[in-house]
């Protein structure tokens, strides 16, 4: 194993550990896959879009309806409340959607991991081998949310509470001095504290999963092992961070740029094949009900998630190369890892034995 490579020296290595998986030989399959490992992680550099449905006509009149739905601006209670059931259901759909969603990233954390350290990468086969050690990051990611959900609302509640009841807000114009200083100094703090958080989220990403891989640890027992680490090299880990967002920030910007090419390529076709189908649509005398509501949605929702596929295709390079670069930096201070990043050289063979010398005459 080297010795330890500093944030920069570790550039270079990732940048060839991606491309000898990426292109030495270029392997669509691989890259299908790693697709999908981008979208179920998130990792999509900042080449995402935003998505807005478009309103519907409504019909003329003094109530506006949708189809037979009302869409009133302001609803009643009892308008909510008759479809109170529907809305409850709705949102523990989406909560279970969510934390399942949560679920299937902590996991494949772990086949990232293994992706760009084996240069393979087997879905079905990666989830069965690391469904385990995802179910325990997946218990670490929901402490830490709750926990970072209970520190930011402290740190704003509590000022913002305390200046509600000294009166602040009812007589602004009095205390307009004291909000602006406070308030610019309650922004920094929670500058900071959203710093800190980003900060332990990154380690835990980079460094506490392939602890828990490679020594089979839960998640305690890998912060247990990790934290000697980080403290012993302080410097080196803080170096790490930096240039770690110094990278992020030169992808976002080269990744944004390639995606715009992709999905101005992709939207024409996509904007064509939707006028086809409204005229169609249309000429077949189709309305807004219910059934066709949903299926709008449903051809939206699988519209939107082929986007996000192709932005993924488009950023597997960085996906390997952040992870890569992960590897090498912490490769060359953790030598369970730097046993697989950076193998042995074999030994040369042994030399040929020397021909026998010729006894000299006389």
């Amino acid at each position: 194993m080297p010795a330890p490579l500093s944030a920069v020296d570790s550039i270079s290595p990732a940048f060839a550990r991606g491309k000898q998986m990426l292109f030495q030989p270029f392997r669509l399959g691989v890259w299908a896959r790693l697709a999908v490992v981008a979208v179920v992680t998130g990792e999509l550099g900042s080449g995402g879009f935003s998505y807005s449905g478009g309103g519907l006509p409504a019909r003329q009149g003094s109530d506006q309806w949708l189809g037979g739905l009302p869409l009133a601006a302001e609803p009643t209670w009892e308008q909510v409340r008759a479809h109170l059931p529907w809305i409850l259901l709705g949102a523990a759909v989406l909560l279970v959607l969510f934390l399942l969603w949560i679920y299937a990233d902590c996991v494949f954390r772990f086949i990232l991991f293994d992706a760009v350290l084996s240069g393979r990468c087997g879905l079905r086969e990666g989830w069965r081998r690391w469904r385990s050690r995802g179910r325990w990051y997946f218990l670490w990611v929901i402490v830490f949310l709750h926990a970072a959900m209970i520190v930011l609302v402290t740190v704003a509640g509590v000022p913002i509470y305390l200046a509600w009841r000294a009166g602040w807000f009812s007589k602004t114009d009095q205390h307009f001095g004291a909000l602006f200083g406070w308030g610019a100094l309650l922004f920094i703090v929670l500058l900071a504290v959203f710093v800190v958080l980003a900060v332990i989220d990154l380690l835990a990403r980079d460094f506490l999963v392939p602890v828990m891989a490679l020594e089979n640890l839960n998640v305690i027992q890998a912060w247990q092992r990790l934290g000697p680490m980080l403290r012993a090299e302080k410097g080196a880990f803080a170096g790490y961070v930096l240039m770690k967002i110094v990278l992020a920030i030169g992808s976002a910007v080269l990744f944004g740029i390639l995606n715009v090419f992709a999905l101005l390529v992709l939207l024409i076709p996509l904007g064509l094949i939707g006028l086809a189908v409204f005229f169609i649509a249309k000429a077949a005398g189709l309305t807004w009900t219910l059934s066709t509501i949903l299926l709008a949605v449903a051809l939206g929702l699988l519209t939107l998630a082929g986007l996000f596929y192709v932005i993924g295709f488009v950023y597997a390079p960085g996906l390997v190369f952040f992870q890569s670069y992960a590897l090498n930096f912490f490769g060359s201070c953790y030598a369970a890892l730097g046993a697989r990043v950076f193998p042995a050289s074999e030994p040369p063979p042994p030399a040929a034995p020397s021909p026998p010398r010729e006894p000299a005459p006389g």
